[in-house]
């Protein structure tokens, strides 16, 4: 059997992401929403930057809204490498 190029959310559990769905699309966006504390004052000020830590962006393979998103298999494991996992040498391992 060989490995697959794209993943859905059912492999991307099997794979070991511990997010939910909400999360996952939070962690896909572009940018961020973080607060700050307004010196002298009780209230606090949001504002967007940009995401430094951004999940690989999921596609459909269809255009209808009910599509399943994927991801590249490729993507995904260079996301978790750079956060310290050692899948690539379990994936690219000879059954």
């Amino acid at each position: 059997m060989s490995k697959p190029l794209i993943v859905d959310w059912k492999g991307l559990k099997r794979m070991g992401w511990p997010y939910s769905r909400a999360q996952t699309w939070r962690l896909m966006s572009a940018t961020i929403t973080v607060t700050e504390r307004v010196k002298g004052q009780k209230r606090r000020v949001a504002r967007e930057i940009e995401n430094p830590d951004r999940f690989p962006q999921c596609f459909k393979l269809t255009v209808h809204t009910n599509g399943h998103p994927v991801w590249r298999v490729v993507d995904v494991l260079a996301f978790f490498e750079a956060h310290g996992l050692r899948v690539s040498e379990d994936w690219f391992a000879s059954e």
